[in-house]
């Protein structure tokens, strides 16, 4: 695996293992409690985290299956993934987008966990056999700043994380409290 894209990989299911350690002793009322109407439980913004990476995979599996059409990330698009960036470290909330906004009322975070390894698994093999001539070029469709690369793409991820993390340790600390 390219160095740059093990860090980030590892950076990622270190912060993810984290989480899931922290979230291990709540019980599963808990963790589907809702703080307040119109609210995610604990255990859907896990889902929508399962539900944004396996987005992110299939659109990276789909582009490299169009190696060949793939273009190079341009200023633009690093200025808007550097704004997302900003606007998740921002602490504001903000709407999911449609394609990642469906998550169950209830769930289990045992059965969501096998489902995120499954996924991380699948990442890393991704990731292992990433071609480095396709390094620079755009492989993650983002709705709201087109391609990024490979590189961008697990910045994002990490980013999308710690946005939904901050949350769910807020009502995790209300919940116990």
């Amino acid at each position: 695996m390219n160095p740059k894209l093990e860090v980030k990989y590892l950076r990622l299911e270190q912060s993810r293992n984290r989480l899931l350690d922290e979230l291990a002793g709540l019980s599963d009322e808990q963790l589907n409690t809702y703080p307040a109407a119109g609210k995610w439980s604990i255990n859907q913004h896990v889902a929508h985290l399962v539900l944004v990476e396996e987005r992110a995979l299939s659109s990276i599996k789909q582009q490299l299956q169009q190696q060949d059409t793939l273009l190079d990330i341009d200023f633009s698009t690093s200025v808007k993934a550097l704004l997302v960036k900003l606007a998740l470290h921002s602490g504001r909330k903000y709407k999911a987008p449609a394609a990642v906004a469906n998550v169950p009322d209830q769930a289990a975070l045992p059965e969501l966990r096998q489902q995120w390894d499954k996924l991380r698994f699948e990442l890393e093999d991704e990731l292992t056999s990433f071609p480095h001539h396709l390094l620079e070029k755009g492989v993650l469709n983002h709705p709201m700043v087109g391609c990024l690369s490979i590189n961008q793409a697990l910045s994002f991820l990490q980013d999308h994380f710690e946005h939904h993390r901050q949350i769910m340790l807020r009502q995790k600390e209300a919940l116990i409290s």
